[in-house]
């Protein structure tokens, strides 16, 4: 009797942990780098869109760069990247495709919680509102949500990362065309079996991967790299052996910490993973940079500009002789 509780239990157990423990994340090879990619389709942007990552079609050219701005690189066919990048897609949704996950309903958002695991709408589906992830305080938790046809944000909606969730950490296979409406917020990379739309003024935190479809932007804002650390500000002439200054850039998007490096001599005391960290200066500390980077799970952001620190040194003691 015991003995079939205790089975009981157990395939109890691994039936409600599942979706969480078998959630791994697809492998993208050479799409991984690539903010905006699709295998079979053109790319087009139109207006002032800014885009963080690398951006390619493995069929015609990309337009509309500029006026579209790019924090990354541009490849136009023929490129052997492009043609690996296709390949990889393909295989990251033939993964997914693989996948079971716990059945949810076709209408996303509208207030609703989402915790990590794998889970498949069946049919094609739209979000409405706000949709949370909440990660429950885990940075590693991967999400993964399979849509079962053409995908549809309607304006406005949004998803919040909550509780430790990150972007890099979001997955979507959608099974057909994917449009996010106007002034819309999304997040995670999306693997589509489709033609991508990024209407007016969205934002997705995240990358497009399309294995049959054109993309198509339009004023919108790509980004799944922390973006380029600004300009950072603080005392630039200190003296040796003096504590407690504070240097500090405006928060970056997408960062979950903050990298610095200083000065020889110099250290940090408090903020060291954030964007406002205070310094002490040794007594033999020496004039030098500070200089700043973010980093969250799908790697590192550019650095900022060198901030030169002038270090003076202590004046030399005068030594009195006694005869």
């Amino acid at each position: 009797m015991k003995t079939k509780l205790l089975l009981f239990v157990l395939v109890a157990l691994h039936l409600s942990l599942s979706s969480v423990i078998f959630a791994q994340a697809p492998a993208l090879g050479a799409a991984s780098g690539f903010a905006l990619f699709t295998s079979t389709g053109a790319l087009n942007n139109t207006g002032a869109s800014s885009i963080s990552g690398d951006v390619g079609s493995n069929t015609v050219a990309t337009t509309g760069f500029p006026p579209g701005i790019i924090e990354g690189n541009i490849y136009n066919p023929p490129n052997s990247i492009l043609v690996q990048a296709a390949t990889d897609v393909g295989t990251a949704y033939g993964y997914l495709s693989t996948l079971g996950g716990t059945v949810i309903g076709v209408l996303l958002g509208s207030g609703q919680i989402v915790t990590p695991g794998i889970y498949q709408t069946g049919a094609a589906s739209s979000l409405t509102g706000n949709l949370t992830l909440d990660a429950q305080g885990d940075p590693n938790a991967i999400f993964i949500i399979r849509i079962g046809g053409a995908f549809t944000s309607s304006t406005f909606s949004s998803i919040t990362l909550l509780n430790s969730a990150a972007s890099c950490n979001v997955y979507w296979q959608i099974g057909g065309q994917f449009d996010l409406a106007g002034n819309s917020v999304f997040q995670g990379t999306i693997v589509v079996d489709g033609a991508i739309n990024l209407l007016e003024g969205s934002s997705l935190f995240g990358r497009a991967l399309s294995r049959a479809g054109a993309i198509n932007t339009h004023n919108n804002i790509v980004s799944f790299l922390p973006t380029t650390a600004g300009t950072i500000s603080g005392t630039p002439l200190v003296c040796q052996g003096q504590t407690g200054f504070a240097y500090s850039i405006p928060a970056i998007a997408n960062a979950t910490a903050y990298v610095w490096a200083l000065p020889s001599g110099a250290s940090i005391i408090s903020g060291a993973t954030t964007n406002t960290i205070s310094v002490n200066f040794s007594p033999t500390a020496s004039s030098g940079n500070i200089t700043v980077y973010a980093t969250n799970a799908c790697g590192n952001g550019i650095a900022s500009p060198n901030y030169a620190i002038t270090i003076s040194p202590l004046p030399i003691t005068s030594a009195i002789y006694h005869q």
